[in-house]
């Protein structure tokens, strides 16, 4: 131990707080930055799922959670794709049932998922400079209610899922209903029209 030296200490002042993660403002406009209504998964645990997990335990990892969208993940954490509860809740299932003719309790989460290759995604520096409208611009062009976003280490390329857009978390924030297959509106003020309607 002759190689440390012990550091000073001091005595805890009163009325001292604690630092904690940033929360999400409240309420945001279309023109709030789009960091606003991210979740960041540096702060958020992102809720996951094994690929052999059956949907019905999936979705209700999903209501326990509070959280409409699972990220599929194998060992170390390799993201092989998406789950929501709109697939789960959807015709898929049904259609595995009929097809091979197995009971809808023995659906793995592995047979309806959006495999990775198909999932859509947005880059962290986009966002960084985007607008809310900007987000719920393209959600709605995607039609999609979610939109995963990466961060690319500019050395290596490696992808790295950071955060998560949801159009029922911006919805809140915003205070209106985030709607993505509403009718093509292309400009931020058409959308900033659709919402005050």
């Amino acid at each position: 131990m002759e190689n440390y030296a012990a550091f000073s200490c001091h005595l805890l002042t009163e009325g001292i707080t604690f630092i904690h993660p940033p929360k999400l403002p409240e309420l945001v406009g279309l023109d709030s930055p789009a960091l606003d209504v991210m979740t960041d998964f540096r702060y958020v645990q992102p809720v996951t799922v094994e690929p052999n997990t059956s949907i019905d335990d999936a979705l209700e990892e999903m209501k326990s959670k509070g959280v409409r969208l699972l990220l599929v993940v194998e060992e170390e954490e390799k993201i092989i794709g998406v789950i929501t509860s709109k697939i789960i809740l959807g015709e898929e299932p049904i259609r595995i049932v009929e097809k091979n003719r197995i009971p809808r309790a023995e659906i793995t989460v592995s047979m309806v998922m959006t495999p990775q290759s198909e999932v859509t995604v947005i880059n962290l520096i986009s966002v960084r400079n985007a607008k809310v409208g900007h987000i719920v611009a393209t959600l709605r062009k995607l039609n999609r209610k979610h939109l995963l976003v990466i961060d690319i280490d500019k050395t290596t390329g490696k992808q790295d899922v950071c955060g998560l857009f949801s159009t029922s978390q911006i919805g809140r924030q915003l205070g209106v209903m985030v709607v993505p297959a509403m009718p093509a509106a292309q400009t931020l003020a058409e959308i900033k029209q659709q919402l005050e309607q």
